[in-house]
């Protein structure tokens, strides 16, 4: 008798409020009677991880309504075909049901008691034969129905259909790619970088990384600088294992710099394989490239003063800005060096760039650079730094990338050094604000100093 009572009030109410939102409706609904529903209604995705066990994901029913103190029943069921196929029809939607073979869960009657304002039933999936049952033609769901005898059911909440998504668990590098430590001093410098996966963790296993010379090749031919292999007596590397409870794996590789001459190295690694066969190496994560600047101080540095007879370059305007001596002529509105941007001076390598020949050999570089005074428009991007010891023979030490975004910013470089002495350096500037300089567009700069060792 109550539930026709709560409907028929019910019913008045729609027709009264025809507009009112489902959260109106439900508190409508609450001050009449005990309702049942889904926490979360409607499709819930859920990602199964092929690990040889199943996959549990916890139904919540909750209780509400003007007697929370109430006791009732619900039951928690498995949509037949027959009422999956009536909601389709009803909803516009294509919902397969998969087996009951893919599935278990723990349903039938719940029971509220009086403090109780949710209940959970615990679906456990297969994710083997999950994957093994879906198909294309429509969307594959666990579908879950709430009745009760005894009280109300919200109806826009009463039916969960569960979507699982069926992937295989992988590890891969936290950072993939390149990353540089600068080291300054001998003795060990230890580094370190994660192994991770993607899920809670509920196995202990080793998983395996090689050095893979093919790996620094590859990336040699793609940047400017050219790396040296890090010799194998110069380090030693150590692969943490997963243990349960901890979705990370720690990496430390240790450097005797006493072992390395100056300039750059690298170790590049690939994970090879886990010892749970379970698990696949994550492509996007699979490789890592630890790059060792083998380098000293910047304050063991001297500054070198700057002079135009030490100064030459390429596609350097004579029409705009100070020429060169814009690059040591103080920080001004008119005080400053610009690319030429009228006829066509871009070297298709170096773009526009300037050289400096210094009085006496270094094995370390650094400099310091200002913005055009008044903008950034023109402010460098991407910088390579070459050594050289005739001014004609290049070797790349460094690359440096900058954002800039105002006029007189101050950037100051790290240390870019040589095993061997040099005694010319080329400031190539292949990109800018302004645009790509080695196909047609130009860089400026407000101040520079220059320091070596």
């Amino acid at each position: 008798m109550k539930k026709n009572i709560l409907l028929t009030a019910l019913a008045v109410g729609l027709l009264i409020v025809p507009t009112a939102c489902e959260d109106n409706r439900d508190e409508f609904l609450s001050d009449f009677s005990t309702i049942l529903y889904f926490r979360n209604s409607g499709e819930i995705a859920v990602t199964l991880y092929k690990t040889g066990e199943n996959t549990d994901y916890n139904l919540t029913v909750n209780k509400s309504g003007s007697n929370l103190g109430a006791t009732t029943t619900a039951t928690i069921t498995a949509m037949s075909k027959a009422a999956l196929q009536a909601y389709n029809l009803s909803h516009g939607y294509n919902y397969q049901a998969l087996p009951a073979t893919c599935y278990t869960y723990t349903g039938g009657e719940v029971t509220f008691g009086s403090s109780d304002l949710y209940k959970q039933v615990t679906v456990s999936m297969n994710p083997e034969l999950v994957e093994e049952n879906i198909g294309t033609d429509g969307t594959y769901v666990i579908p879950f129905e709430i009745t009760s005898s005894a009280d109300s059911i919200n109806a826009d909440k009463r039916y969960a259909f569960i979507v699982p998504e069926v992937e295989t668990p992988s590890i891969g590098f936290a950072n993939a790619g390149y990353h540089q430590t600068d080291i300054t001093s001998d003795g060990a410098v230890t580094i370190t970088q994660n192994i991770i996966m993607p899920i809670a963790n509920q196995w202990n296993f080793d998983c395996a990384v090689d050095v893979d010379q093919s790996l620094l090749d590859e990336y040699n031919a793609s940047v400017y600088p050219d790396y040296t292999l890090l010799p194998s007596n110069s380090y030693s590397l150590e692969v943490g294992s997963f243990v349960v409870g901890s979705n990370t794996a720690t990496l430390s590789l240790t450097v005797d710099r006493s072992q390395l001459g100056y300039g750059l190295y690298a170790l590049p690694l690939r994970l090879t394989g886990a010892s749970n066969e379970n698990f696949e190496i994550n492509t996007a994560g699979q490789t890592l490239i630890l790059g060792i600047n083998s380098t000293v101080e910047r304050s063991e540095l001297a500054q070198i003063p700057l002079s135009l007879d030490m100064l030459s370059g390429y596609g350097i305007a004579d029409y705009d800005g100070t020429g060169l001596a814009g690059l040591f002529d103080g920080r001004g509105s008119a005080l400053f060096m610009h690319g030429d941007y009228y006829y066509g001076e871009n070297d298709p390598v170096y773009g526009q760039y300037v050289d400096f020949a210094l009085n006496t050999p270094i094995q370390h570089f650094a400099y310091n650079f200002w913005t055009r005074y008044s903008n950034a428009d023109g402010a460098p991007v991407n910088t390579v730094i070459y050594a050289s010891n005739n001014g004609e023979t290049w070797h790349c030490i460094g690359q440096v990338t900058n954002a800039f975004t105002a006029g007189d910013e101050e950037y100051d470089s790290g240390v870019f050094s040589s095993n061997e002495p040099f005694t010319h350096v080329r400031f190539s500037v292949t990109e800018s604000n302004a645009g790509n300089v080695c196909t047609g567009s130009y860089w400026n700069c407000g101040e520079m100093q220059i320091f070596g060792n």
